[in-house]
């Protein structure tokens, strides 16, 4: 229980007996710590993506088709507004760190992911969370730097390539890693502290891709992306949906800092995983948005709580849902979610 953590004399932040206790952390520096496997006052949380900006922070973002639409000075103040209801919402849930916004993508074929910027627009609302929040918060650029599953429409033609003309998709990939590095370089440069790299390969079965071509065309890339963040003591987070169990091995080898979403959709346990990788791989997410949804107020803090007391006391974890905090879920269920979280103090 929260109380049997919090106040256990013998134990210090993160569970470690016979350290000393933690001093109170900025957001940014406990998110830090966390990926690190470091102790912390708290569970660092953090979200993939978050929708709820209505309802905790009373005002919607400035995003998609809204903002090109405005002229160039409007789009100016709404970054800078954006940025305000953002760091609002980090913390009235208690937030550490805080993902960009990121850039267009489709749901569906025609249908666009309600939260996107252009390219440009994205690096000045990292100037504008910077410029807003100072170095309060931990924020995280995005990109894609890898192989992914393709959309339906291209499915059979991009498989078939793997097998047909594996050096056209080398080239291929080459090219998506080496213009990734570019872009999130200019994030850094804008502002962002880490990385997080977006790349779903696996359904709720096991990964889409077999196992020689994840060796031939993902894990090369996986590692080279990573190491451009390390080479940098900076924080790399990969974030896949599914089941990634038969992969984490050679993720770890990989050297991504952590993985966001730990998909419970797919059978996937943030409670175990944590159990088997220790302190090789941080986690993030794990929450399963079900319970978020649909969940009593009873399941939510007996959910907080299980992932917490299973995951916390060693390091190397960032609460947080399994995928898109999206308008839908009550937000009633996500704050008793944040303040389950808030019961645990080194």
């Amino acid at each position: 229980m929260a109380q049997g953590l919090s106040n256990c004399g013998d134990s210090a932040a993160g569970g470690q007996v016979g350290e000393a206790p933690v001093s109170p952390m900025t957001p940014r520096r406990r998110f830090e710590a966390a990926m690190r496997h470091l102790p912390t006052d708290a569970p660092a949380t953090m979200e993939l993506e978050f929708h709820l900006y209505q309802e905790l922070g009373g005002e919607m973002v400035t995003v998609g088709g809204d903002f090109v639409k405005l002229t160039a000075k409007e789009q100016a103040s709404a970054l800078h507004r954006n940025a305000e209801i953002m760091i609002e919402c980090a913390r009235v849930a208690g937030h550490d760190a805080i993902k960009d916004v990121a850039c267009y993508w489709e749901e569906s074929p025609g249908v666009p992911a309600l939260l996107w910027l252009p390219d440009e627009a994205r690096l000045d609302q990292i100037r504008a969370l910077r410029e807003v929040g100072g170095d309060e918060y931990f924020i995280l650029g995005s990109c894609g730097a890898t192989v992914a599953i393709p959309n339906g429409a291209e499915m059979a033609e991009f498989v078939f390539a793997f097998y047909d003309d594996p050096e056209t998709m080398h080239r291929r990939y080459d090219r998506v890693l080496k213009d990734t590095i570019e872009y999130q370089q200019r994030q850094l440069d804008a502002g962002a502290h880490g990385i997080l790299s977006a790349a779903d390969v696996a359904f709720n079965n096991g990964p889409f891709f077999t196992p020689d071509l994840l060796d031939e065309f993902f894990y090369p890339y996986l590692r080279a992306w990573a190491e451009s963040l390390n080479s940098q003591g900076l924080i790399s987070v990969w974030h896949t949906d599914g089941d990634i169990r038969p992969m984490l091995d050679k993720v770890v080898e990989c050297g991504v800092t952590a993985i966001q979403c730990v998909d419970p959709l797919a059978g996937m346990d943030i409670v175990d995983v944590k159990a088997r990788y220790g302190d090789k791989l941080a986690l993030v997410g794990g929450f399963d948005f079900r319970v978020l949804q649909f969940g009593s107020p009873a399941a939510v803090v007996a959910e907080t709580r299980r992932i917490i007391e299973g995951c916390w006391p060693a390091s190397g974890f960032a609460l947080g849902g399994c995928n898109a905090i999206f308008q839908g879920i009550p937000p009633e269920n996500y704050l008793l979610m944040c303040q389950t979280r808030r019961e645990y103090r080194a």
